[in-house]
């Protein structure tokens, strides 16, 4: 599995000092959004946790316990925690575990998972922040773009 997305460049565009947990999106998702990432997520092959240690992952959104998140690990050392709720589909990673270009590949292959399931572009910004993406995965030309 490769990416459109160098390691290098990935670390480069978040700074010297970068928040560790840099927020992510599905632009424009809704709530009814998650079921059919909870399908694609049971589809993957992919080890997806609970907060709590629950395995298997519920068939939808709503067999998790209000504000319940769950793990997604794309490839060993690397989690994309997911927040689930009622104004769309957002998650975060751990920048310290994005050693390598196999890790970031893991990320990018969630991310256009996403968005070409959902048809919808999946962005990163800094933690905390609602300013401009730095990564972006645009499903109308399916590449990545980093600012």
């Amino acid at each position: 599995m490769t990416s459109d997305l160098d390691w290098a460049r990935f670390h480069e565009a978040f700074g010297e000092d970068p928040g560790v947990l840099p927020d992510g999106e599905v632009a424009g998702s809704v709530e009814h959004d998650w079921d059919a990432l909870f399908t694609m997520l049971h589809r993957s092959g992919w080890k997806v946790t609970t907060s709590d240690g629950y395995l298997p992952l519920p068939p939808n959104r709503r067999g998790l316990a209000e504000f319940e998140i769950f793990a997604v690990c794309p490839v060993d050392g690397v989690r994309v925690n997911f927040f689930p709720g009622p104004h769309g589909v957002f998650f975060d990673v751990d920048l310290r575990e994005l050693v390598n270009q196999a890790a970031v590949d893991g990320l990018a292959h969630v991310m256009r998972k996403l968005g070409t399931m959902l048809r919808r572009d999946v962005v990163l910004r800094d933690e905390g922040s609602s300013g401009a993406p730095i990564i972006r995965y645009a499903t109308a030309t399916d590449l990545f773009s980093i600012s």
